[in-house]
């Protein structure tokens, strides 16, 4: 899809209070990542999908569904992946969040980097057979072109567009950026936000995000980072996210913002990851929250993920994942090895999906 005219002859994308480039070429990477931080990666993008199939049965639903359903892991045939909740998804079945990082995904490697012409034509042929797409989404990808178009989004929405919706698709991104600088990174998120998300607070949340996943992937405590990226971002949007992302906030005030804003979906994912030293636990505290337990847990299980690597993550949440993205040629399919291929293809690399271990050896 890269070899496309392009959708608009403007150079910037215009957001509120930055300008962004169309185009951001990858980063020549310093060293190349060792088979530890190759796992780790791949544990943040599979991490991800993990925690989006696990969270579709319950989208929408009250707080302590999961552990309610399940008081104790389900061992056999596809176990807690039980598909269904509201938009009727298979068992394993991934869904809007993990399909637009694959389309992302797929377009940066395409286009060795990000290019807002491809990405936009890639989203817009996801959301032609999309089962799922967030209203705010949906109205920006309703225009013709993105030159405007999250704009459009925003005042149709009465100005409501600091939404979780760009934070949910930027796994694969930070594994394609992760061997480079975090500035480059941090510009590429908050670009392809404003594809979308009018909203500077959206592509904040964003980066954010992907800055946490490249820190675990390297190695490093990533929420030991987060004041630093806070000092980036200017008054007043600094000031929820620092509240929000302080070690002494919980989930547990009626008057917060709900986790389908950007705020409350990183704040929370953040929360699941802090108290919860597995990746299980950490995935299941983040559904057990409720509401929009999709993105939430596939935020939280990006981060997650990354610091457990894919050793970490349960193989029977493995085995049967799967999803169809829509193409412009078609659709594709992605079940758990062709998962692992793009985060190894988004490395840069090639080759057999790595050997995850038994059950029996996870407990």
């Amino acid at each position: 899809m890269n070899e496309q005219e392009p959708t608009t002859d403007a150079t910037q994308i215009a957001g509120p209070d930055s300008d962004f480039p169309i185009r951001i070429p990858l980063p020549t990477a310093p060293v190349a990542f060792d088979a530890i931080a190759m796992q780790r990666l791949v544990g943040a993008f599979l991490g991800s999908a993990v925690g989006d199939a696990l969270g579709a049965p319950f989208e929408f639903g009250p707080a302590g569904a999961y552990s309610a359903r399940f008081p104790e892991p389900v061992i056999g045939g596809t176990g807690e992946l039980i598909g269904g909740g509201p938009f009727i998804w298979a068992p394993g079945e991934f869904t809007d969040d993990t399909q637009m990082a694959i389309a992302l995904g797929e377009s940066i490697i395409a286009c060795n980097g990000f290019d807002a012409d491809d990405v936009w034509t890639r989203f817009q042929a996801w959301r032609r057979g999309a089962q799922d797409c967030g209203s705010l989404t949906n109205r920006a990808l309703s225009n013709s072109s993105w030159l405007g178009a999250a704009e459009d989004a925003h005042h149709a929405l009465r100005r409501r567009s600091a939404a979780n919706g760009s934070l949910m698709r930027v796994t694969g991104l930070a594994c394609a950026y992760a061997a480079g600088d975090e500035a480059t990174l941090i510009e590429a998120a908050r670009a392809q936000s404003a594809l979308t998300h009018f909203d500077p607070a959206a592509g904040w949340g964003a980066a954010i995000g992907a800055a946490l996943i490249r820190r675990s992937i390297l190695g490093e405590d990533a929420l030991a980072a987060i004041p630093g990226l806070l000092e980036l971002i200017d008054e007043p949007i600094r000031g929820r996210f620092a509240e929000m992302l302080d070690p002494s906030w919980s989930p547990n005030d009626p008057n917060d913002v709900s986790n389908g804003s950007v705020w409350g979906c990183l704040a929370q994912a953040v929360w699941a990851v802090r108290t919860n030293d597995t990746f299980a636990n950490a995935v299941i505290a983040a559904i057990d929250l409720g509401g929009d337990t999709d993105t939430v847990a596939a935020v939280a299980g990006a981060i997650a993920g990354a610091r457990s690597s894919v050793q970490g993550i349960p193989s029977r949440w493995l085995t049967y994942l799967n999803g169809v993205v829509g193409t412009g040629d078609g659709t594709a399919r992605y079940d758990n090895a062709a998962l692992q291929d793009l985060a190894r293809r988004l490395a840069g690399l090639t080759g057999n999906s790595i050997a995850t271990q038994s059950e029996e050896e996870l407990t």
